[in-house]
Parts: structure tokens; sequence; C-alpha cells
């Protein structure tokens, strides 16, 4: 009893310090060698994966080396009861555990996407009411169920259509597809690819493939499979070699990107989209967070969503591209908040004020119909950066016709557009009395870049060509090609890329036909022909084979 009593007093002397304990000498067979103490980088040994350089990784194993760290302190000074043999044991057996711990790393923005919003300051209260107001029309108006519930999410990579963003055949989808004329904008023209650590060999073969990628010339991609070259004056060449192959090979790589180049896409994207909406201020992003920023009053209607934001506002573009690649995989969830995220991220940039100016006589009008479609103040918003409720040239004077309902406006300014667009808008409504109604002006017509967002009947597609020298050259436009996304459905044995022809060089050569005098009545061309035509008069446009669908 008495030795007992004395054990219990020598290990209550006993010291606890933070200090490591020191590693007791362990026997060793004769002639094996001694073990390395190892250093302070590397406490923990990880055998059952490769070294991944992240910082996730790099993280994890400095907390690992923590825990074991605090584990063997915590053996020193706890379990009072348990013999010096019985502590170091299990010692030992914690170091074993960590040991076999396997650290996986994770993807840029996965670990904000499983965890909560806490960067920014939250919304107040006055402008968590204006944004529901602007948006949906009062602050005490839900919004529309379909955008609380839609992400930015594009379609499986490396397949066919991996370039295009998955819409849904509501009000939402407009909004997509004129983010996609970004996206497409970030793939076709402003991506720099990078690679990883590679021998100088392969960053110079690497680089010289993308460059070429970029480089596309318009003779190549207009002839698809055939091998004469037909130029800008419609004479045809003979091709010493076959480049409409190549060309051919390498633009179904570039429209086939791979998940990080997605992401990339969607990061330049957004970053672009917001810059050029701030012009020059602030750019804003906010996402909801886990907790109601302030508290709610009988005039604002809770959804889950606009009480909770969390508002990150960026002096630079370099800041605001930290934010949206770290919550890349929030905004990009299926079923998630990052379509309503960004809709309330591109009212803020443009912030209240200048919305109001933008919207001139329809500034009381909500960006989202009542039926949740968008306006085409929200479209402008998108395309131009400005929410122009109209799509002329410059400043129109309204006129007595021009506004049936009532003479009040008669005589007032509409500005229109001011300049020239990355990205164009090409309509096509019915008929054409109904299309004219829109007054639709050269400059959203005539781009600086090959991207045009379409409307044909009310809905929604995009046309693009990866090569830049078409906006650059009149006699380009004899006869290219144009890539046509919609995420529309398509006939069984057709799903492929939706490849146009059009052909400019027979305008005002096409033999007119009286209808009268033929047996059977010809179909009306396609509305997206017919849209196609209003930039393009007179030309002819062929499908490649496939049936028309728009």
């Amino acid at each position: 009893m008495s030795k007992q009593m004395n054990r219990r007093r020598k290990v209550s002397k006993k010291v606890i310090s933070n200090e490591p304990p020191k590693r007791t000498e362990e026997k060793r067979p004769s002639g094996s060698k001694p073990s390395q103490p190892p250093t302070s980088a590397k406490k923990i040994h990880v055998s059952t994966i490769s070294v991944v350089k992240s910082a996730s990784v790099e993280n994890s194993s400095e907390k690992l080396v923590s825990e074991a760290n605090s584990s063997e302190d915590e053996t020193d000074g706890s379990d009072l009861h348990l013999s010096s043999a019985d502590k170091e044991q299990r010692a030992k057996d914690n170091r074993k555990l960590l040991r076999d711990r396997v650290i996986y790393a994770r993807k840029v923005g996965e670990e904000a996407a499983t965890g909560q919003v806490l960067d920014g300051e939250p919304i107040d209260y006055e402008s968590a009411c204006k944004i529901k107001e602007l948006a949906w029309g009062s602050s005490n108006m839900p919004p529309k169920p379909e955008w609380l519930k839609q992400g930015i999410v594009f379609r499986p990579c490396d397949q066919l259509f991996a370039y295009g963003l998955k819409t849904h055949k509501n009000g939402t989808k407009n909004f997509l597809i004129s983010l996609q004329a970004y996206f497409l904008k970030q793939l076709l023209f402003d991506m720099k690819k990078t690679g990883g650590a590679k021998s100088k060999d392969e960053s110079s073969t690497k680089r010289q493939k993308n460059k070429n990628t970029r480089n596309l010339h318009i003779g190549q991609l207009s002839t698809l499979d055939q091998d004469p070259l037909i130029t800008s004056t419609g004479s045809i060449q003979k091709s010493k070699h076959k480049p409409a192959k190549t060309s051919l090979s390498t633009m179904a790589q570039l429209l086939k990107p791979g998940e990080k180049i997605q992401q990339e896409m969607l990061v330049g994207g957004l970053v672009e989209l917001l810059s050029k909406i701030a012009d020059g201020k602030e750019t804003v992003l906010c996402l909801p967070g886990p907790d109601n920023c302030f508290q709610p009053t009988a005039h604002f209607g809770i959804d889950g969503i606009t009480e909770k934001l969390r508002v990150m506002r960026c002096s630079k573009d370099e800041e605001l591209r930290t934010y949206v690649k770290k919550y890349s995989a929030t905004l990009m969830q299926e079923n998630g908040i990052g379509l309503i995220s960004v809709l309330y991220s591109v009212i803020l940039t443009r912030n209240f004020n200048r919305l109001a100016y933008d919207l001139q006589d329809q500034a009381t009008n909500s960006l989202i119909d009542p039926i949740g479609d968008c306006t085409t103040g929200l479209l402008n918003l998108i395309i131009t950066g400005r929410a122009n409720p109209y799509l002329h040239n410059g400043i129109m004077v309204v006129e007595d016709e021009d506004n049936e309902e009532s003479e009040e406006f008669s005589g007032e300014e509409r500005r229109g557009m001011e300049t020239r667009n990355d990205i164009g808008f090409l309509i096509w409504d019915q008929d054409e009395e109904t299309t004219n109604r829109f007054h639709l002006g050269s400059r959203l017509k005539t781009p600086t870049l090959p991207i045009w967002i379409t409307r044909c009947n009310g809905q929604f597609g995009v046309l693009f060509n990866p090569n830049r020298e078409l906006m650059r050259s009149y006699h380009a436009e004899n006869r290219f090609q144009l890539y046509y996304y919609s995420d529309a459905e398509m006939k069984k044995g057709e799903y492929k890329e939706t490849l146009l022809t059009i052909d400019t060089r027979n305008v005002g050569n096409q033999v007119v036909v009286d209808p009268s005098e033929t047996e059977f009545e010809e179909a009306p061309p396609p509305p997206l022909e017919k849209a196609i035509q209003t930039k393009w008069e007179g030309s002819t446009i062929d499908w490649g084979g496939i049936t028309p669908y728009i």
C-alpha cells in the first residue's frame, strides 16, 4: 500500500510541458542502421499516396503534425493510472494511426463548396430590399423557384458540347445562354492555358500547340472535310497539304474542355462580366452565408438567400478572381445557388443608381418579368454591361406612331447602343413586322468578335466562330461557318455539332419565284436562318446534314 502511495506521489510531481517528449531508444538487432530522427518538416510520413504539391495537402500535413504532438503531450500528462510502459505503447499506437492516414488533395473551390461563406460583409436591410425590388418587383416578392435551384453547370467534360452549359426550359435559360457567350469568349479568344511542371521541350511544344489552336484559319474552317480551300474571293485553290482536317480536329479538341478548363472558363468569364458592368468602379461578388444578416420585418419576405448574402467588394480584378475561384465549386453545383448569386452580384456591381439611369423610362419595372423571363434590360446588362432596355443605335426620338398606348412619351429621347460590343445579338420574332419593332441596330448585329446571342421566336442560343478575322475583313464574310449551341434536344442519330455554312456570294443573284406559279407551297425558312439573314441579307445557309430544329 505504501509503495503504491509513493508511486502516485512521484507521478503527481511530474511537470507537463509543451515540448514534445523525448523518444526512448529502442533496442535493435546488431548491424542494423539507426533510424534517422524526423525533421520538423517531415514528422508524418504518408506511405499510401504520393506527395501532392498543393496547399490543401500541406495544411493537412501540418495539422497531422500538430495532432501527433498534442497526442504525445496528452499521453504524457493524462491517464496517470497507466504505467510508463502502457503510456509508451499508447503513444506508439497513436503515431502508427496517424502515419497510416491518407491525405487527399482537394480541387480548387471544393473546400468552399462544402463549407460556409464567411468572407465579405453582411448585406444590410435596405440593400436587401432594393435588390429584391429590382429583381422581382417587390421586397415581399419571393424569387421564382427555378432561380433558387439553378447552378452554372457545364455538360460532361471531354465530350460533345463540353463547352456548353446545362439549361432548362424556363426563364433561367436566357440568362445562362448570355453567360455562355462570355465563357465561349474565354475559351476561344482570351484563355491562356497553363500546364503543370513540364520539361522545356514539352512546355515549348504545348505553347506552340495552343498558339496553333488559337490561330485557326478561316479558310480551313470553312471547308469542313473538303480538300479544296475556298478563299475569300470565292475562287478554289488546291491545297498542297490538307489543313482542313487538321483544323477540324484541333477545333473539335478545343470544344471538349476538361474540368480544369471549364473552371477557368467560368472564373475568367465572370471576372470579365463583372468588370465590364462595374465600368471602372468596384466589383461585387455575393453569395449566401449560413446566417441571416439582419432582423427581417413584415415588409421583407424571407427567401433563404437574400437575407443571408455576404457581399465581397473588390477594387481589383485579381482580388475578384481570387474570390470567384475560391467559390467556383459552389457556383457550379447542380441545383445550387450559383445563378441567383450571379444575378445579385450583377445588380450590386452596377449599383442601384446606375441601374435606374440605364433603364430610363423603365426604371420602375423589375429585371425579371412576372413569368420569370429576363427583360431586355437585364439581357443588355449581361451582353453590353449596361441595363439599356433598347437595342437601336445612338439616340432615338419617340414618335406618335411608335407608342400606340399613349402620346405622353412623344418627343422623348431613348438612349440605345453607343458603340460596338464584343458580343452581338440577332433576333427573329415570328415575322418581319414583329421583328422590326425591336429596332435592332447594326452595332449589336456587328460585334468586334464573331459571337452572337440569338433570339428566335423566344428561343435563345449562341452562334460563334473561333476566328476573330471574320469581323475584320469584309471578304472573309463571302463564305464562312458558324457553330450554334442552345442545349436543345436533337433527333436521334443527329447528335453532333451544329455547324452552319453561310454563303453570301450569290446575294442579289437569286431568282424570285412567284408562289402562285408553283404547285406546292414551300416551307418557310427556320427562324435561325431568318435571324442570320437580318445580318447577312440574302445569304444561303446549309445545316450540314442536320434537320433544322430552331
